[in-house]
């Protein structure tokens, strides 16, 4: 096949995924086999801006089949190439893969993740100004927020979003935020029951059917095979949580064919966790534990940490009504012991994040200060090697374009064991702390600095050539050997370091950091202290 055909051919299979992913009218297997195989494609063809935009369709869909870790494996690598496209043609692309990470993330723990992502989308929507981009984001963030176990923040950020955009003719953002509005307020629900907080009970579960009701009407009036399964679905788990058995079936059952029909496994686990609540609400107790417990067994650990408690606590609630003491108290503390799970994950997501209540309400106000911590080492306060990375993807393609210069330097501390060893790790600290502000002195507004990993940092020096490159790093060498270590730090030997440079052309950064690598170890094996050049 010559290349025009295969130009054609690729052309034909991503508008085709495009298309029809944008009306969401094919399963999501399906999709992701046409996702795979348009990323091939481009692969093949030598089209890399294509191939990622693929490879963001394949994740969206590891979504929607209920595959979170995978999708959270792949798109910690295609989401910081698909923001290093940064064009219009790609933006909205970038949003829905955030928001779909958020969710994924969400759905398996990894709040860690997912509120970085939900962060992310904030600000990206805000920057988009597009109004129906900033509720998409809210429902992200809502979700997560909810799966964190908050969820009164989750409902207020999602009211207040839905509030924000009355009138708005977005017929599929509005859904999809009123439908995330009855979800969280099913969570909400769900904690709420059996505390005797009964009266906010019904007010929740009255907000939770106004937003599914608006939601189902809205649906009507677009095509999408997710949505087609989640809006019944969580409709249908309102109108049994309010007592309404005969309506909720229908809704329930419409939920399963759809969520069965395309693939959803994860919707598939949900419905049917409703339906053995049903049952067990119809007054069948024991064929509510048997699905139940057939749930627990098909879902076998991978099933999602909210509908693997609810399946726990229905068991739980189906065998004391049989009398099956020993059973009950089993999965009670399942359902337990996941949720003291979650609870800590929770905590340590906000606890990596600065995230706190009042911060969630100042998300997207905040949104780029998480974003630069988040790019920070926390010792030397210099980037990290995501922040190397995400500057790396903006320069190296720049510099490319003209084939302009640019120098890779990497920066190793002599003998740093041994500072260690006689001195202790606080000392250690003290010296790294010091090297990363000799290196912000010595170093330009626009170069790159960031520690790489223990007492290796890497400088990226945009339009410098190899020799003046040679020459101010030669400087810094010598600047870092007549540093008064003593007094600053308490250590009697100097402190010196050796430097490996790589330099353009070339401009792929694992190339560059791998040449710099070489000359870095030539430099060790000959005497450190000393400045070479990849060969």
């Amino acid at each position: 096949m010559n290349a025009h055909v295969n130009d054609i051919e690729l052309q034909a299979m991503l508008a085709s995924h495009l298309s029809d992913t944008a009306s969401a009218d094919i399963a999501a297997g399906a999709g992701l086999q046409a996702a795979r195989g348009a990323e091939r494609c481009a692969q093949r063809l030598d089209q890399p801006e294509q191939a990622v935009r693929a490879a963001a369709w394949a994740c969206i869909h590891l979504t929607r089949l209920g595959l979170h870790t995978q999708m959270l494996d792949e798109a910690q690598r295609v989401q910081p190439l698909l923001a290093a496209q940064a064009s219009p043609a790609t933006a909205a692309l970038h949003r829905e893969l955030l928001r779909c990470l958020t969710l994924s993330g969400a759905e398996i723990g990894a709040f860690d993740v997912a509120l970085d992502a939900a962060h992310e989308l904030a600000v990206a929507s805000h920057d988009s100004g597009c109004p129906e981009a900033a509720l998409t984001a809210a429902y992200a963030l809502a979700v997560c927020l909810e799966r964190m176990g908050d969820s009164w923040q989750a409902v207020r950020t999602l009211n207040e979003a839905l509030a924000a955009a009355t009138g708005a003719e977005a017929p599929r953002e509005l859904m999809v935020a009123a439908n995330g509005a009855c979800a969280v307020s099913i969570g909400m629900a769900h904690r709420l029951r059996d505390t005797g907080a009964d009266a906010e009970l019904q007010e929740v579960l009255g907000n939770a059917r106004r937003h599914g009701e608006m939601a189902l009407t809205l649906l009507s009036q677009i095509s999408d095979v997710t949505y087609e399964a989640a809006v019944p679905g969580n409709l249908g788990e309102v109108r049994l949580l309010q007592g309404e058995i005969s309506p909720a079936w229908p809704l329930l059952d419409r939920a399963l064919a759809h969520a069965q029909a395309r693939g959803l496994k994860a919707h598939v686990w949900r419905v049917r966790t409703s339906m053995a609540d049903w049952l067990l609400a119809a007054g069948q107790p024991e064929p509510a534990r048997e699905a139940a417990l057939a749930l627990l067994r098909e879902m076998a650990g991978v099933g999602p940490q909210q509908t693997t408690i609810r399946a726990h606590d229905t068991v739980y609630r189906a065998a004391r009504a049989l009398g099956d003491a020993a059973l009950a108290l089993a999965h009670l503390e399942q359902a337990e012991r996941l949720d003291r799970q979650r609870t800590t994950a929770q905590l340590r997501g906000q606890s990596q994040l600065f995230v706190t209540r009042s911060e969630a309400q100042r998300a997207r106000a905040l949104a780029a200060e998480f974003a630069a911590e988040a790019e920070r080492d926390p010792l030397t306060g210099l980037g990290n090697r995501r922040h190397l990375e995400r500057r790396c993807a903006e320069l190296l393609p720049a510099a490319a374009v003209g084939r302009g210069a640019l120098t890779v330097a990497l920066l190793d501390v002599d003998h740093f064991k041994q500072v260690n060893d006689r001195h202790g790790h606080a000392v250690g600290d003290q010296v790294l702390v010091a090297m990363a502000q000799l290196l912000r002195e010595n170093t330009r507004s626009g170069d790159v600095v960031a520690r790489h990993g223990g007492e290796e940092f890497v400088l990226v020096l945009p339009g410098m050539a190899a020799q003046r490159a040679m020459e101010v790093c030669d400087r810094l060498r010598e600047r870092v050997h007549s540093f008064p270590w003593g007094p600053r730090c308490g250590i009697a030997a100097p402190i010196t370091v050796s430097l490996g440079l790589a330099s353009a052309p070339g401009y792929d950064l694992p190339d560059l950091l791998h040449r710099a690598d070489g000359a870095l170890y030539r430099a060790k094996g000959e005497g450190r202290n000393r400045v070479l050049l990849a060969e």
